[in-house]
């Protein structure tokens, strides 16, 4: 009736010609697929070169953040320190004027 099966001959499976034809696009096809896995492991392999190197990127950014914040957090205790210094002063030189005062 209305088969949509390809119908050959039976000795189709036989004819060199069509063996040729048929190896022939199984050899394409293999080619094609090497071809294919080759540019899909290449394309592996560049993003994991390049998601190295970005990592060593972020990792020398973030040791110069760590010094950053290190260098900062040093120059608040230092200056915390100065500020206890010249609070004990003005306290001192506070009581010593009230002191003046009442004599």
């Amino acid at each position: 009736m209305g088969s949509l099966q390809r119908q050959t001959s039976p000795d189709s499976d036989n004819d060199p010609r069509y063996a040729a034809v048929t190896d022939e696009r199984k050899r394409k096809r293999m080619i094609s697929n090497r071809e294919s896995a080759r540019r899909s492991r290449m394309r592996k392999q560049k993003q994991l070169g390049d998601l190295i190197n970005e990592v060593t990127v972020l990792k020398n950014d973030n040791a110069k953040i760590t010094e950053q914040v290190d260098v900062a957090t040093r120059k608040y205790v230092e200056m915390e320190s100065r500020n206890d210094v010249l609070r004990a002063q003005a306290s001192e030189l506070t009581e010593v004027e009230v002191a003046e005062l009442c004599a």
